[in-house]
């Protein structure tokens, strides 16, 4: 299937927490039957942000709601998590106050996460993740 950088800025935009065009073309460019593992790292807001949903709710409420579809669809598309957890400790370095949440999945190729992307119900509940989240930073990691 052929996915295009318009549609996936018109779902889900540009810009600060979101991949910029330039991070959106590469993920549609790349090698679509390369294997795919995506590190995403979380700050989560104390209160969700109550311009992106109606529910008034915390930020750790918001980011389960969004969980609550996301980790299925997740395994609907053939992807799978090597790890969902909260940061407990620091052991190298000194910011422990940085991120809440860790999530490694991966795909068995890129096409499945691009899938997930343009699946309806995930893109429903990803409005819950941006109102979740403060901050965040997700990687493509090729294995070495």
């Amino acid at each position: 299937m052929k996915y295009s950088i318009d549609t996936l800025i018109k779902l889900y935009g540009t810009g600060f927490n979101l991949p910029s065009r330039a991070q959106w073309q590469s993920l549609v460019e790349g090698d679509q039957d390369a294997p795919l593992t995506v590190v995403n790292f979380f700050k989560l807001r104390t209160g969700a942000d109550n311009k992106l949903i109606e529910e008034s709710m915390s930020g750790h409420e918001a980011f389960s709601k969004y969980a609550e579809t996301s980790v299925p669809k997740v395994a609907e598309v053939g992807g799978h998590f090597v790890l969902r957890g909260a940061v407990e400790a620091d052991f190298i370095g000194d910011n422990l106050e940085q991120w809440d949440i860790i999530a490694i999945g991966q795909y068995p190729r890129r096409e499945n996460f691009l899938q997930l992307l343009m699946d309806e119900d995930y893109h429903a509940a990803f409005k819950y993740r941006q109102a979740a989240v403060e901050t965040q930073h997700v990687y493509f990691i090729s294995a070495m």
